[in-house]
């Protein structure tokens, strides 16, 4: 069988070598795989975990900006700055295993055909672990949930928001919060019962979350206050978020039946701004809203 050579992978160990697309022969040995086996093994947080595989695929192919979504987790990580290729691949759906989530790379150049095998052998390496730490990510989300309305509670908002900071900081990805506050909450409770009361706080929440997309969080963070972190995020995110908000209010019935009105504030992170700056800076321009409704 004829062998190729690929001196882009400098880090590669010569002893492995590259087969041709028909060969079905691995190109990981069998002391490469233990090594990714026991870094996989480090984590069992969802965060920590990828960020270890995407240390692994940038040693045994290159580096890339990854990004994985599943039912129970969300990761993104940014390592190059032109990310003119894309290709996902569903991970589990295999064996023993059920689908398990996306995993999709961005580069500057497609992936070879060497690269793409590499990559697949570093799933399956990775598949075990990956099944326990979304197990984990699903029982943790169960503690920072809110029960009635289905989304992120008060502790989930303060360690997302923070975890959003470090990230915007080390990536230069701008970061955006929206904070919502329902006016004339009590009235609906002492007009209609606590029961229609719930219901509005559910439909407002299925309002949010169908006027963001899937990289944003949303959490309800007070009685009837809710909050929205966009990440990333550009000048014009808040704008856009606002305006889909209003036509999904519109939309819905029982917010119209209620005569739903929200009052909302927002900011954008900055360099050396820590997470009390920014909620303080969305909250001042939320109540100043808030009373500027009132008056009139």
């Amino acid at each position: 069988m004829e062998t190729i050579s690929n001196t882009k992978h400098s880090d590669y160990e010569s002893t492995a070598p590259m087969f041709a697309v028909f060969s079905n022969d691995p190109l990981l040995s069998a002391e490469n795989k233990l090594l990714c086996l026991e870094m996989l093994q480090q984590d069992l947080d969802l965060k920590g975990l990828l960020t270890n595989f995407a240390t692994l695929a940038a040693k045994f192919v290159r580096p890339f900006s990854i990004r994985f979504q599943s039912a129970h987790g969300f990761f993104s990580l940014s390592q190059t700055k032109n990310n003119s290729f894309s290709k996902s691949f569903n991970l589990g759906a295999v064996g023993q295993f059920p689908r398990l989530g996306t995993i999709t790379y961005q580069s500057d150049e497609p992936l070879t055909v060497n690269e793409d095998k590499i990559l697949t052998e570093l799933h399956s390496l990775l598949l075990t672990s990956l099944k326990h730490a979304l197990k984990f990510s699903e029982l943790t989300s169960m503690v920072y949930k809110d029960h009635l309305t289905n989304i992120g509670n008060r502790a989930y908002y303060e360690a997302t928001i923070q975890n959003a900071i470090e990230q915007s900081n080390r990536t230069h990805q701008g970061l955006s919060l929206i904070i919502l506050d329902i006016n004339n909450f009590k009235p609906i409770n002492d007009t209609y019962g606590h029961l229609k009361g719930d219901e509005v706080l559910k439909a407002f929440a299925q309002v949010l979350t169908k006027s963001v997309r899937t990289s944003d969080m949303i959490f309800r963070i007070g009685g009837d206050e809710f909050a929205i972190i966009l990440l990333p995020a550009e000048s014009c995110s808040i704008i856009k978020v606002h305006q889909r908000l209003l036509q999904e209010i519109d939309k819905n019935i029982i917010l119209s039946e209620a005569n739903f009105s929200a009052s909302i504030g927002s900011s954008n992170w900055e360099i050396g701004m820590n997470a009390t700056e920014l909620f303080e800076q969305a909250d001042q321009q939320l109540y100043a809203q808030k009373a500027l409704t009132r008056n009139k």
